[in-house]
């Protein structure tokens, strides 16, 4: 009787053991799934902008599924775009969207920002490569060349605690920028100035700083996308 009893019992854990498995194996599915199909995630194109605050510079970030790219664009305080007359406030994410936006002449339905400092984003590397880096487009280079991992999905609100205060990210829409990291080429573009410094600006008796960007740079940037 008590062999009986021991096989019994150990008929029960191995139950309980095999439908634990089949639980979590369903979670993870329908988890993973449910992400993927998300609006943001099925996009072909979303835009991201990420302000670094202590350095008073913006990435603004186009992913682009239909050319399997990802142009990143780094935008200086103060820039001023003399083909269409608009100026930069960095710290300002809405205004990253639309001046990006209209220098290259590409929109998207689906928009996200991040204001974030140096640490904030040494931080994040960490919890998401598992070491730091020493600046944003180093990791967005170690983004490009990481190996994916089948828990992505479940890691991915812990790395979003990282870039807490100011953003509208999403869980889908970071993951999105993770998953596509790694399956699409990398394009960083640097707009280069007409001048090395802002030229101070008097209009109706307000005084402006004015970083006029580079005609012939921003053309070929539009170029370079639309290839």
């Amino acid at each position: 009787m008590a062999i009986k009893k021991r096989r019994t019992g150990l008929f029960w854990i191995l139950l309980g053991i095999v439908f634990a498995g089949a639980g979590f194996g369903l979670w993870f599915f329908l988890s993973l799934n449910s992400l993927k199909r998300s609006a943001e995630f099925s996009s072909p194109v979303v835009h991201y902008a990420f302000i670094l605050k202590d350095q008073q510079k913006a990435y603004f970030i186009r992913v682009d599924l239909s050319k399997r790219m990802m142009y990143v664009i780094e935008l200086p305080q103060y820039a001023f775009n003399p083909l269409n007359n608009r100026s930069l406030d960095v710290q300002n994410p809405l205004e990253v969207f639309s001046f990006a936006e209209s220098m290259i002449e590409l929109s998207s339905s689906f928009r996200y920002y991040a204001v974030v400092d140096s640490e904030q984003i040494k931080k994040f590397a960490k919890s998401l490569l598992g070491n730091g880096v020493e600046s944003f487009e180093n990791l967005l280079r170690s983004l490009a060349v990481r190996k994916s991992n089948p828990f992505d999905h479940v890691l991915v609100q812990r790395w979003l605690k990282e870039l807490k205060n100011e953003n509208t990210m999403s869980v889908a829409a970071l993951y999105k920028l993770v998953y596509e990291s790694g399956r699409n080429a990398l394009r960083f573009y640097t707009v280069k100035g007409a001048l090395e410094k802002p030229l101070t600006i008097t209009v109706d008796g307000k005084k402006y700083q004015r970083l006029y960007l580079d005609i012939n740079s921003i053309e070929a940037i539009k170029q370079d996308m639309r290839r």
